[in-house]
């Protein structure tokens, strides 16, 4: 880099930064400081509290970090001091580091990454969550955490007593009858007996948590308008509308509504050369866990489609249409997945439930308002 670095151990507050760029660490901070004057100041190592001590005192900035688990609540400080916050993707760090640092990852080329990035005004930038969001995102979090525990927990389970001959059937009854089985089984070690006994009982405990905190979301999402627009569209229940409910924030920063779909990843890969245009697999974009909460809702709207219980006689005609067509039923799940996106961005906005009867019409057939 042309730039010269000025090495520092804390933020001079006298002087006044175009753009702050920090390193996120569990205990500390790397940071690089943009003056006004075109200067670099980095600072190695700085604790969170000089962090935050300073930038109550510092005039009005920009501060650019990367997302992980402390930056919702470093935003929420920060722009309560008056400071602009930008989150910047880590692919976007990693290919300044390799165009403009030889590759050399460190720290304080992070830190200067970032903040060289902040100048860059078509850099797509991350949205930091506020208190609410973070409340449904951590439930909804700690829920997928249980069912990660009993899932883990079954087949372990299930696995160790079919080496020993014991043979677990599949469903509900199966697993309600283990601690009987496992008690009746003749051929077990008293030791090994003992801990799949306590097995069965964890197992029990996490389900007894998932219950109970799925309740929560249900009650949370009973309270809350934009939860309850959700759940008018088929396929999308509490979970699903709490899920969106911790990743959306603001809809309308989604101009387009392919914008919508793609923030979850929903959409694929467009490869064009030449006059020749291919689309790919999905993208993977996004929040994992809503995508997949979207790709287990859009499952069921097809079921109902193929039954005729759905409700929407557009959309029917539509899952029709493209099962005679022979479309893979992954493939057609997701593109359900992504007209749902599409449909709750508009019921977002317009503040209005969803209507079976004028989704999927042109809104030129549609009656005009007097």
């Amino acid at each position: 880099m042309s730039v010269r670095r000025i090495l520092a151990k804390t933020i001079d507050t006298d002087l006044e930064y175009e753009a702050i760029g920090i390193d996120l660490a569990k205990n500390c901070v790397s940071a690089a400081l943009l003056t006004t004057d075109g200067e670099v100041i980095c600072i190695d190592r700085l604790d969170y509290s000089e962090l935050e001590k300073s930038a109550q005192t510092l005039s009005p900035t920009t501060f650019a970090m990367e997302p992980c688990t402390e930056m919702n609540y470093l935003v929420q400080k920060l722009e309560a001091w008056g400071h602009r916050c930008l989150i910047i993707g880590g692919k976007n760090v990693r290919d300044y580091i390799e165009s403009h640092f030889s590759g050399q990852k460190t720290d304080l080329n992070d830190a200067q990454a970032l903040a060289f990035l902040t100048q860059d005004t078509q850099l797509r930038t991350i949205t930091a969550k506020d208190l609410e969001q973070q409340k449904y995102a951590s439930l909804t979090t700690l829920r997928e955490q249980y069912i990660k525990q009993y899932r883990q927990t079954i087949v372990s389970l299930k696995g160790i007593c079919q080496a020993w001959g014991l043979s677990i059937s599949k469903g509900i009854s199966g697993k309600a009858r283990l601690k009987e089985l496992i008690e009746n089984q003749s051929n077990f070690p008293s030791e090994l007996r003992a801990e799949l006994i306590n097995m069965v009982a964890h197992a029990q405990s996490a389900q007894r948590d998932l219950n109970n905190i799925t309740k929560t979301l249900v009650e949370l999402a009973k309270k809350d308008k934009a939860c309850q627009l959700i759940q008018t569209v088929p396929g999308l229940g509490p979970i699903c509308s709490c899920r969106l409910r911790a990743t959306v924030g603001d809809i309308k920063r989604f101009k387009n509504p392919k914008d919508f779909p793609a923030y979850y990843g929903l959409v694929p890969i467009s490869i064009a050369t030449g006059h020749n245009e291919k689309k790919g697999k999905i993208t993977h974009r996004g929040d994992k866990t809503m995508r997949s909460l979207m790709v287990q809702g859009a499952g069921c709207v097809v079921i109902m489609a193929t039954k005729g219980t759905l409700g929407s006689k557009q959309l029917t005609k539509w899952i029709l249409k493209k099962q005679k067509e022979k479309m893979p039923w992954g493939k057609l799940v997701c593109a359900v997945a992504a007209k749902l996106l599409r449909i709750v961005r508009a019921i977002l906005i317009s503040g209005k439930p969803y209507n079976s009867k004028i989704a999927g019409v042109a809104r030129c057939s549609l009656p005009q308002a007097a």
